[in-house]
């Protein structure tokens, strides 16, 4: 596998920035000025969600690196807000994370791996909100759920299973209410129910 570019040593990655922030990693109307920031530097703060650097919101990028110099973290932010593509990695430069931000909301597909380069999310987004298929797995590679979302409320076909196969839930949520094998076993106390007279 490749190593992942240093970001301190390569001005290329400057080209690289500008041309994702012109080209579909954000909107034409946001575009990120081609300035990078490392998160260890002094002045950064967080004010009501956003990222501040040095007392005012910050636009540019910011990114992160493991202690031998590769990348562990880069993404773009537009006035404090989180904006486009967001990468995380792991110390061996496997790809930890992809996640897409609008506005400073999680926006469209989100990705997630363990360290073994399997899949552990497969997440969808919208103003922020659950939308559509999330699907996790166990580290094995098993899945673990598989949810259907509208509005960031379930809908449809939901499944969970626990780490050695079996199926924990298998049940459709329709406008509110669940149907099907929920997974919870609902405690009643039968003397609850009947009339003591004394």
């Amino acid at each position: 596998m490749a190593r992942q570019v240093r970001l301190l040593n390569n001005p290329l990655l400057v080209v690289v920035g500008l041309l994702l922030s012109l080209f579909g990693c954000s909107p034409r109307d946001r575009t990120i000025p081609a300035q990078f920031v490392s998160a260890g530097s002094a002045g950064w703060q967080r004010h009501e969600g956003q990222l501040w650097l040095n007392g005012k919101p910050f636009s540019g990028w910011q990114y992160q690196l493991w202690p031998d110099g590769d990348t562990s973290f880069v993404g773009a932010f537009y006035e404090g807000q989180a904006e486009g593509l967001h990468r995380y990695w792991y110390a061996d430069q496997r790809q930890k994370e992809i996640r897409h931000y609008q506005n400073g909301w999680q926006e469209g597909e989100q990705r997630g791996w363990f360290e073994s380069g399997k899949l552990a999310f497969v997440y969808h987004f919208r103003n922020d909100i659950y939308e559509g298929r999330c699907q996790e797995w166990y580290q094995s590679g098993q899945p673990a759920q598989d949810k259907h979302y509208q509005n960031g409320q379930e809908s449809g076909s939901q499944k969970m299973w626990f780490a050695e196969g079996s199926l924990k839930a298998n049940y459709v949520a329709r406008n509110g209410r669940n149907y099907g094998f929920t997974g919870v076993k609902n405690c009643v106390n039968v003397w609850d129910s009947i009339a003591v007279s004394h």
